[in-house]
């Protein structure tokens, strides 16, 4: 049987987008359980967060879920994505992936933000290891030179197979590819929207090159559980 940890997940009421209430985040969780997720990370954009109280949020969520009689969920984890234009070098207090070294970054989907050299410095001189969720679809993407310098300066990637297969952008797979022979991929999320797991993680191993087995364990299960005790 699998065991998977997804790194990413919507799954706050009023905060995530499509999570309108408490009842909609539980059956969220519910579902993730019975696929085989024990564990998930909340992850929403910094954007979304504003002056909500994260852990409250997710004990409230616990506590209703205890409630209900046989209603297993998995173990729930915190962060926030930080996009990389926004202004990262005047925030003191960052809420990084369960109160690790590991933060959550994201560049936008278009256009490139500018000095995210400095700001992405800025992190790891604070002693941050920043995991850049969606290079993939940004348009840094096909520099790989860029990419490697990135990886050079300390930040590793993440891979969100949903978006894999959502946007079937033609250059993904050559991106992951890349990525995977530079060894700079850390984990693989964003498969708790997937219904199909077994399916999607054998399309995506073959499409990808990713070996299916360290897809599944590495950077679904050991990396993700390397990283919340960082």
């Amino acid at each position: 049987m699998m065991r998977l940890f997804d790194i990413k997940t919507n799954i706050l009421p009023r905060i995530d987008p499509n999570c309108d209430s408490i009842s909609e985040s539980l059956n969220y969780l519910k579902g993730f359980k019975n696929r085989n997720l024990e564990k998930i990370c909340s992850s929403p954009n910094f954007f979304d967060v504003g002056k909500n109280n994260l852990s409250d949020i997710l004990i409230d969520l616990q506590k209703e879920a205890s409630k209900l009689e046989n209603f297993d969920i998995p173990e729930i984890f915190s962060s926030v994505i930080y996009p990389i234009n926004t202004n990262i070098v005047e925030f003191n207090n960052f809420i990084t992936i369960n109160n690790s070294n590991f933060i959550m970054c994201k560049f936008p989907t278009f256009g490139i933000p500018a000095n995210f050299y400095e700001k992405l410095r800025y992190l790891i001189n604070n002693n941050y290891l920043p995991i850049i969720t969606n290079i993939v679809y940004s348009p840094l993407g096909k520099n790989k030179k860029i990419l490697n310098d990135l990886f050079e300066l300390g930040c590793l990637f993440d891979i969100d197979i949903n978006d894999f297969f959502e946007f079937k952008n033609k250059s993904a797979a050559k991106i992951i590819k890349f990525l995977e022979n530079q060894n700079s991929i850390i984990t693989v999320s964003g498969f708790n929207k997937i219904i199909e797991l077994e399916k999607s993680f054998e399309r995506f191993s073959k499409q990808t090159g990713l070996e299916r087995d360290k897809l599944e364990h590495k950077y679904c299960w050991s990396n993700p559980n390397l990283i919340i005790n960082y």
